[in-house]
C-alpha cells in the first residue's frame, strides 16, 4: 500500500508556484495570493500543503487559519484539494488524503472546521466522506469551465446560437473596449457590484478583499498570477466590465456588471468574449466561470452559453 503523506509549510514559495501550475483546474481559494489577501482583511494565516505519495508530489492544499480570543481555532479548506497534472486518484490515496486533512482540521469545542472539498457530488464521494469524520452541513458549489485550449474559429462556434447572435450585435455596437491587466479602476467597479447586489440579494465579495486580491496578483510579481478588467464604454460611459483574476494556468471570472444599457445591447456578452480571448493569448488555458444556481436561471445560461461544461462538487462539511 502507498504512503501517503501532507507536507506542511515546507520547500519555497517558488516550489509551491511550480506545483500550483500543473494543476489543471485550480481554484482561486486555493491560490497563495487569495491566503495573503484573506490574512489581510480577516486575520487568517495560509498554510500550504503538499500531498505526497511515496515521496513524490501529487497534489497541493491550502487551509486558512486564525486564532479567536487565543483560544479557539477557526479554518476553512475551501475548494481543495487540487491533483497535478489532472490525475484520477484511486479510492486509496483519496481516502489517506482526506483522513490526513480531518487530522489538519480538527472539530471539537475549541476548534471550528468549514470545508468545501474540491470533489465530485456523489453517493461515494459522500460516504467516502462520511467515512473519514466529515458531517456534511450545506450544499456544494456548482460552477461551470471553459476549455481555452482550441483556436478562436472552434471556441466562437462552440458559443450558443443565441449568444453568438448577441455577441454580433454588441460587436456592431460601436463599444470601445478596455482591457486593463492592472484593474486600476477596481473600486469603481466593487461599487458598482455592491448596488448590484443588494438589488439581486446575493452576498458579493467584499471590496476590501477584492481590492487586496488584486493587489496580492498584480504587485506581488509572482509568475502565473494577475487580474484584468474588460470594460465596454459608450464613447466614454461605462456600460458593462467583468473582472478576472488569474491563478497558475487557470482564470477565475469574479464580478460581471452590466447597465440598463449594457443589457439591452448584449455589452456583458462583448466584454466576456474580448477578455477570453485576452486570457487565452496570455496562456491561461482553463476559465472559471464562477458559481451558478437555480434562482439565477438567467445568468446560469449566460455562463453555459460559452459552451463551457458544468460540474458540482460534494458540498459543504464540518
Amino acid at each position: 500500500m502507498a504512503e501517503v503523506s501532507i507536507a506542511w509549510n515546507e520547500g519555497t514559495l517558488g516550489e509551491w508556484d511550480a506545483l500550483f501550475a500543473r494543476v489543471c483546474r485550480s481554484t482561486l481559494p486555493q491560490s497563495f495570493a487569495y491566503g495573503r489577501a484573506m490574512g489581510r482583511t480577516y486575520g487568517y494565516l495560509p498554510k500550504l500543503g503538499v500531498i505526497r505519495r511515496d515521496g513524490a508530489p501529487i497534489g497541493l492544499v491550502q487551509v486558512l487559519e486564525r486564532r479567536m480570543l487565543k483560544l479557539f481555532h477557526d479554518r476553512h479548506l475551501h475548494r481543495g484539494p487540487l491533483w497535478l497534472d489532472g490525475a484520477e486518484l484511486d479510492a486509496e490515496t483519496l481516502e489517506a488524503t482526506l483522513r490526513l486533512l480531518r487530522k489538519a482540521c480538527p472539530r471539537s469545542p475549541l476548534s471550528r472546521a468549514s470545508l468545501l472539498p474540491e470533489l465530485p457530488a456523489t453517493p461515494e464521494t459522500e460516504a467516502l466522506l462520511a467515512r473519514c469524520g466529515f458531517r456534511k452541513s450545506g450544499p456544494g458549489y456548482q460552477t461551470v469551465w471553459l476549455d481555452l485550449t482550441p483556436d478562436e474559429e472552434a471556441l466562437k462556434a462552440g458559443l450558443a446560437r443565441d449568444w453568438r447572435k448577441r455577441l454580433r450585435l454588441a460587436d456592431r455596437s460601436g463599444f470601445v473596449i478596455d482591457s486593463d491587466w492592472k484593474a486600476d479602476n477596481l473600486p469603481w467597479l466593487m461599487k458598482q457590484e455592491h448596488d448590484q447586489a443588494v438589488v439581486k440579494g446575493f452576498r458579493p465579495m467584499t471590496g476590501a478583499l477584492a481590492v487586496r486580491l488584486r493587489n496580492a496578483m498584480v504587485k506581488g510579481g509572482r509568475a502565473g498570477e494577475g487580474a484584468l478588467m474588460v470594460t465596454a464604454l459608450d464613447t466614454v460611459t461605462p456600460v458593462a466590465c467583468t473582472l478576472f483574476f488569474r491563478h497558475g494556468s487557470v482564470a477565475t471570472s469574479q464580478i460581471g456588471w452590466a447597465s440598463e444599457a449594457g443589457r439591452k445591447t448584449g455589452a456583458m456578452r462583448l466584454v466576456m468574449w474580448k477578455g477570453i480571448l485576452a486570457l487565452k493569448r496570455a496562456g491561461v488555458r482553463t476559465l472559471d466561470l464562477g458559481g451558478i444556481n437555480p434562482d439565477a436561471p438567467g445568468l446560469a445560461e449566460f455562463k453555459l452559453g460559452t459552451g463551457a461544461q458544468a460540474t458540482e462538487s460534494v458540498g459543504q462539511y464540518r
